[in-house]
């Protein structure tokens, strides 16, 4: 096959996006370690990884098989919600901020999805009209700074429930840890971006004495099936992926800062 000048370009730019995310996908292997088919990771980076003899037909296979094998983009997650537009023509909200923290797939238990963490608060001295894209841009360093660079900041999640209130500026977190050290740590990070300053009077700390469930190997019957009982406040390090802002009145969110390198509009890559 005869390689064009535009094919050899689409490769170049497609090995350093797509293998620099394949790469991050599989952090526990090294970038320069040999692939061979020893592990089932080692033969699913293989899979994925675009190499510069690759022709065209075998760098999309590569491609769907990292995104509808490995990372399964394919199979949304069911959520409850309301569409953005039927939300907004009953709700009036000050822009919001939110974090998305998710478990490394390395370390995800066999059977189960990652867990997953969300943080999000209101800005509470901002509106839809007063919110402009160099606000958002000063906003997106910041969370850049906080959450996203070293390879992102790790949440060590727990059972212990650490909810900080603070109705002046908005707040209300619901922090759930492995202690209240870490909870105070990541509160502290929030405020930072808003800059405002901690008060210990605002945070109410609870642990309950049921111990955490991280892979449940009980069963129950359910729509005339035996199926595995769901995880009760799993412990785990979620790391920080990407962070968001809505404003009322937007159908589409912000994408403030990004790791995944899913959202190629995003204000900050890291």
């Amino acid at each position: 096959m005869v390689v064009t000048r535009e094919w050899a370009n689409q490769k170049s730019f497609l090995r350093k996006v797509h293998n620099r995310e394949v790469n991050q996908w599989f952090r526990d292997i090294g970038e320069n370690e040999i692939l061979d088919n020893s592990t089932a990771r080692k033969q699913a980076k293989k899979a994925c990884l675009i190499q510069s003899k690759d022709d065209k037909n075998l760098t999309l296979i590569k491609m769907m098989t990292f995104r509808q094998l490995v990372q399964q983009t394919h199979l949304l997650t069911n959520c409850y919600g309301i569409p953005i537009d039927s939300h907004q023509e009953n709700v009036t909200f000050r822009p919001q901020v939110s974090l998305f923290f998710s478990q490394d797939s390395s370390a995800v238990a066999t059977g189960r999805k990652p867990v997953k963490g969300q943080i999000s608060f209101r800005l509470i001295n901002e509106t839809s009209t007063t919110m402009t894209e160099a606000k958002a841009k000063v906003l997106a360093t910041k969370i850049k700074n906080e959450f996203a660079l070293n390879n992102g900041y790790i949440w060590k999640k727990g059972k212990i429930s650490c909810i900080y209130r603070d109705k002046e500026h908005g707040l209300k977190l619901n922090i759930y840890s492995l202690s209240e050290a870490e909870g105070k740590e990541i509160i502290n990070k929030v405020l930072d971006l808003i800059e405002v300053s901690y008060n210990n009077d605002y945070l109410k700390v609870t642990e309950p004495k049921r111990n955490s469930e991280n892979n449940p190997t009980t069963s129950k019957l359910i729509y005339g099936k035996l199926r595995k009982d769901t995880r009760w406040r799993p412990t785990a390090n979620v790391r920080f992926t990407y962070a968001v802002l809505s404003i009322h009145g937007m159908q589409n969110r912000i994408i403030l800062v990004d790791r995944t390198r899913n959202y190629l509009d995003a204000l900050e890559w890291a």
